[in-house]
């Protein structure tokens, strides 16, 4: 179990909670309206379905809610009496389903008549609290408290053509010291015929140790496991797996670091990114990106989102406002930067504070990234940022939600 340290400098006091329990039982809720069939799926997704899944948060009651537009640049769309209720914080679409992970099972669904409707589902094993794609047809699924002996993942990777599991094992060669408590996985990703997992390891007070940790694989055949470390920071990549921490630019694989007060991963760490070149399978030794340096010391980073081109967005929240836990869910707390990832500098984007900490708000295509902003006193909006010319348009309103927790295709 991962608990909430509280940190005596903070100027907050952050609730105890358990992380892993918590995911677990985000990943058992259940949709609503929602009928199932048994056989594998052989249809073409309906119609109906928008070019766009847009996520949205009601606070009271809780809920989640799944709206398919066909723009995001003009008009608007509600979730009053609209959208599929989507109580997971599941955000797995590709080709117009959407798939859901839930403890032994791992669900396909498409939406019709403003219901997701179950097309098939498999048995999956152990807690399955992470889970990335490797590519437009390939999930993997990862235990995220593994029991074996040395572990640093187990994993079930699925076929999501045909629903089919295509390998299952465990990644090991990780010494626990005699009062660490868990590892934890933070980031996979897939760069040719090699696998790259950056973990972090937490000790006896559940705090992320301050090293990090990278094990690399041979992918597809999960073996010739190389571990490697680092300490300029820990934790590389996000404790949500629904929240982008990496990207590849000309074979580079660049990692985002995850040690804001949020999760209580570790105050004595900066935020930053570290860089894999693409020759290499460590850390680059002679880059890092030190974003916590950039913003006098400020350690909430949350999010990174590939423009193209060795740039990307970044949410940071700022710490100044930050003066409850709460704040980072119901307070407008968040600004948007650019990242030039070669020259190590940030542009702030000229958007209204934004709100939610565990989101995806940011759909890049196309030299565009369209940007969801949850603002208390200017409304929930999709800004279109132009990448080439920088500028920003103001775009569709969501109505009838807290916030905007996702953007994606869903076509």
């Amino acid at each position: 179990m991962y608990h909430i340290k509280q940190y005596n400098k903070m100027k907050f006091t952050l609730k105890t909670t358990s992380l892993f329990a918590l995911l677990a039982v985000g990943a058992t809720l259940t949709f609503s309206s929602c009928s199932k069939k048994s056989s594998p799926d052989t249809e073409e997704p309906t119609p109906e379905s928008g070019n766009f899944a847009i996520v949205g948060g009601v606070n009271t009651p809780s809920a989640l809610y799944l709206l398919t537009p066909e723009s995001l640049t003009s008009g608007s769309v509600s979730a009053i009496g609209n959208g599929a209720e989507i109580s997971s914080w599941n955000r797995l679409f590709k080709k117009g389903y959407y798939y859901k992970i839930t403890p032994g099972k791992f669900s396909k669904f498409k939406y019709e008549n403003k219901v997701l409707t179950t097309v098939t589902e498999i048995p999956v094993t152990g807690s399955t609290s992470t889970m990335y794609w490797l590519n437009d047809n390939t999930i993997l699924i990862g235990d995220g408290t593994p029991a074996a002996a040395n572990p640093i993942l187990n994993y079930t990777i699925i076929n999501t053509d045909n629903m089919t599991v295509t390998k299952t094992g465990t990644v090991g060669g990780q010494v626990l010291g005699g009062t660490d408590k868990a590892v934890s996985v933070a980031s996979v990703t897939l760069r040719g015929s090699k696998l790259y997992i950056g973990y972090t390891i937490f000790d006896a007070n559940w705090t992320a140790t301050n090293t990090a940790y990278l094990a690399v694989v041979d992918y597809p055949a999960m073996n010739n496991v190389v571990i490697t470390t680092d300490t300029r920071s820990t934790y590389p990549g996000s404790i949500a797996t629904d929240l982008p921490s990496t990207l590849t630019y000309n074979g580079d694989i660049y990692i985002l670091s995850n040690v804001g007060d949020r999760w209580g991963i570790n105050p004595n760490k900066p935020s930053g990114i570290w860089k894999i070149k693409s020759n290499e399978n460590t850390f680059d030794a002679n880059y890092f990106f030190n974003l916590s340096a950039l913003s006098n010391g400020n350690r909430e980073y949350y999010g990174l989102w590939d423009l193209g081109n060795g740039k990307a967005i970044t949410r940071m929240g700022r710490a100044d406002l930050l003066t409850a836990f709460e704040d980072y869910t119901n307070k407008d707390v968040f600004e948007y930067y650019v990242l030039d990832l070669n020259a190590k500098t940030r542009t702030k984007l000229d958007l209204p504070l934004d709100r939610g900490v565990r989101v995806s708000p940011v759909w890049v295509e196309n030299g565009k990234a369209y940007i969801g902003v949850s603002s208390a006193t200017q409304g929930k909006f999709i800004y279109t940022y132009d990448v080439a010319s920088g500028s920003l348009t103001k775009g569709m309103e969501v109505k009838g939600v807290d916030y905007i927790s996702w953007i994606s295709r869903f076509n």
